[in-house]
């Protein structure tokens, strides 16, 4: 347990001082290098904060405009009758729009069915397995200017439902 703690503590402030060392030997200079790095993502920053902004309101109105709920019922009845239990439902719509709106629905469902209950083993195992997908796609093409998704946007949704399904399927077969 000490050298986890040992080797956590000082293998940040070693690759430092390695990549450091490695540009002076190659003759960069660091210093500078360093400063172009941050001036260019300082300026990537400026350039996706539209997409951000776009895609925090549109999680922002989906909640706030009940669309949310409208949508967890809808597919509540459908999904419990594969064994997805509803109180997750809503974590699967909103994990592709928001983290941070995820987070919360997590933490909601902890709150309301225990942390050591199979729907919070569900929950925890999508959140681990399902990615931002619209969050991610807007802002990485954002960045580099692509306008048409093609089919990237169905086949992260995908991936996403069959992350739901495991998940379901993982926790029901590991911890039954």
């Amino acid at each position: 347990m000490r050298f986890i703690w040992l080797f956590s503590t000082v293998s940040v402030p070693i690759l430092v001082i390695f990549v450091i060392a490695y540009g002076v030997i190659r003759g960069v200079k660091v210093y500078d290098a360093f400063c172009k790095g941050a001036k260019d993502g300082l300026l990537l920053i400026i350039k996706i904060l539209p997409y951000i902004c776009a895609t925090v309101v549109s999680v922002g109105l989906l909640r706030d405009s009940g669309l949310l709920d409208i949508f967890c019922g809808a597919l509540s009845e459908p999904l419990s009758s594969f064994g997805i239990p509803s109180e997750i439902v809503s974590l699967y719509i909103i994990r592709p729009f928001s983290s941070s709106a995820a987070l919360g629905l997590l933490s909601d469902i902890f709150n309301t069915c225990s942390v050591n209950s199979f729907v919070a083993d569900v929950a925890s195992t999508m959140m681990g397995s399902t990615e931002t997908t619209f969050y991610t796609i807007s802002l990485y093409y954002g960045a580099v200017g692509v306008k048409k998704t093609r089919y990237t946007v169905a086949v992260a949704m995908i991936c996403d439902a069959v992350a739901m399904i495991s998940a379901v399927l993982f926790c029901k077969l590991l911890l039954s």
